[in-house]
C-alpha cells in the first residue's frame, strides 16, 4: 500500500486591529460614585425610624410627667418642687420635631399632637372655657375680685380706677397693710372689714366676720423657719338672696421649703410641706362651719394638681376649672408662672365667667375676676 501525501491547506491568520495605545504615563483620579436611589433610601429611612422612637418617646415623657404632676405633687419633694416650676419647656422639642415629622413621616404628627395635648391641659392647666348665658332662674348675680396685692402699694394709689375697671360687687384683698387700708377707709359707698393683712370691700353689708384660730400655727412659725403663718378670715353677707358666706384665706406659701431645699434641706422641705396640708385642713374645717352658701377665694399657694388642693378643697367647685379659658396663671415669678390664687364655689353657684387682669398693679399676683350665679342654696 502506498501512502500519499496529504497536504494541509494553509488557513490566514486572524486581522488585527491597531495596537491599542499604549497607557498614559499620568494616571486618572478615580472618579468617586454617585450614592444611587438605594443607598439615599436608606439613610431617609433609618432618620424617620429615629423619628419615630423619640416622637413616640416624647408623648410617653408628656404622659409621665402629667402622672407626676398629679399623682405625686405634695407628695414626692421632686414633684412637689414641679408643681411650682415652669412648664413652658416642655413644648420645646415640638419645635424640632413636628418641622421633621411633616418632612418625613406625617402620620408622627398623631402622637405629636397628643404630647402637645397632654402637655397643654395635663402639665400647663389650660382649659377651653365654656362661658355660659346668664340663666333666667338665678337668684343673685355676684362678680367677685381676689388680689394679693403684695403690700398694696400700688393699688392703693389706684385703687378708684381699679373698682372702676373690675365693676365689683365684691373685693377680696391679700397681703393689704398700709397705704392700701388706708386707700380703703377713704371710699364712699363701700362696707369694708380690715384684719391681719386680709381686707374685704363689699357692696352689701358685712354682718359678721370671724378669724381662724391659728394659734398652734403661730407657735411653729415661732419655733421653726419653714412657716405657719396663714390667716383665714370668714365673712358673712347680707345679700338680696339672703346670707352669703365668703371666706377670704392666704395660706402658708412653699418657699420657706424651697429655700431649705436649695441647700438640700429636704427635712425641711417635707416639714413645710406637712404644714400646708394640716394649714389646708383646718383652714377648710373653719369654712365648714358657716351655715350660710359659701364662697372661698384667695391665696391658696397651692396649684389644683397638688395633692394637698385635691384632698382639702377637691369638695369645692374651682371657678377656672368650672369656666375657665387659657392657663389663669395667676403668679409671675420670672419665666415661672402658676395659678395658686382660686375662687371655689359650694352647692348652689355656678360661674359664668372667669378672667384674669392683665393690670396688677405692681404686685406680682394678678387679679381673678368671676361673674357668679347663685341658683339655689339646697
Amino acid at each position: 500500500m502506498v501512502e500519499l501525501p496529504v497536504r494541509v491547506k494553509a488557513t490566514a491568520a486572524p486581522r488585527r486591529g491597531p495596537p491599542a495605545p499604549e497607557p498614559s504615563s499620568r494616571s486618572q483620579p478615580a472618579a468617586r460614585p454617585r450614592p444611587g436611589p438605594r443607598r439615599e433610601g436608606g439613610a431617609r429611612a433609618r432618620l424617620a425610624w429615629w423619628l419615630a422612637l423619640v416622637s413616640w418617646g416624647y408623648l410617653a415623657a408628656a404622659i409621665a410627667a402629667c402622672a407626676v404632676l398629679w399623682g405625686l405633687g405634695d407628695r414626692w419633694v421632686p414633684a412637689t418642687a414641679f408643681l411650682f416650676a415652669g412648664k413652658w419647656p416642655l413644648l420645646l422639642p415640638l419645635a424640632v420635631l413636628v418641622p421633621l415629622a411633616a418632612g418625613l413621616r406625617r402620620r408622627l404628627l398623631l402622637p405629636l399632637g397628643a404630647a402637645a395635648g397632654v402637655v397643654l391641659v395635663g402639665v400647663m392647666g389650660w382649659r377651653p372655657g365654656v362661658r355660659l348665658p346668664a340663666g333666667g332662674d338665678a337668684r343673685m348675680s355676684l362678680r367677685v375680685v381676689t388680689f394679693n396685692a403684695d403690700g398694696g402699694d400700688g393699688a392703693a394709689v389706684r385703687l378708684p380706677d381699679l373698682l372702676e375697671t373690675w365693676h365689683p360687687d365684691v373685693v377680696a384683698f391679700q397681703e393689704c397693710v398700709g397705704p392700701l387700708i388706708n386707700a380703703i377707709n377713704a371710699l364712699q359707698g363701700w362696707y369694708h372689714q380690715e384684719k391681719d393683712s386680709l381686707c374685704l370691700l363689699s357692696r352689701y353689708p358685712i354682718v359678721a366676720a370671724a378669724m381662724m384660730d391659728r394659734s398652734a400655727l403661730e407657735h411653729i412659725a415661732e419655733t421653726s423657719s419653714v412657716g405657719g403663718t396663714g390667716i383665714v378670715i370668714r365673712y358673712t353677707l347680707r345679700t338680696p338672696a339672703g346670707p352669703v358666706d365668703v371666706t377670704n384665706v392666704h395660706l402658708e406659701t412653699p418657699r420657706k421649703g424651697f429655700e431649705a431645699l436649695a441647700g438640700l434641706g429636704w427635712t425641711a422641705m417635707r416639714t413645710n410641706t406637712e404644714l400646708r396640708a394640716i394649714e389646708a385642713h383646718l383652714a377648710r374645717a373653719w369654712v365648714d362651719r358657716g351655715t350660710a352658701p359659701r364662697l372661698v377665694v384667695g391665696d391658696f399657694n397651692t396649684p389644683v394638681e397638688s395633692r394637698i388642693f385635691q384632698e382639702h378643697w377637691g369638695g369645692l367647685t374651682d371657678a377656672w376649672e368650672a369656666a375657665g379659658r387659657g392657663f389663669g396663671w395667676t403668679k409671675d415669678n420670672g419665666w415661672i408662672r402658676v395659678r395658686i390664687d382660686h375662687v371655689l364655689m359650694g352647692p348652689g353657684w355656678r360661674a359664668r365667667r372667669i378672667s384674669t387682669s392683665p393690670d396688677n398693679a405692681g404686685s406680682d399676683h394678678h387679679p381673678v375676676i368671676v361673674d357668679l350665679q347663685f341658683l339655689d342654696g339646697s
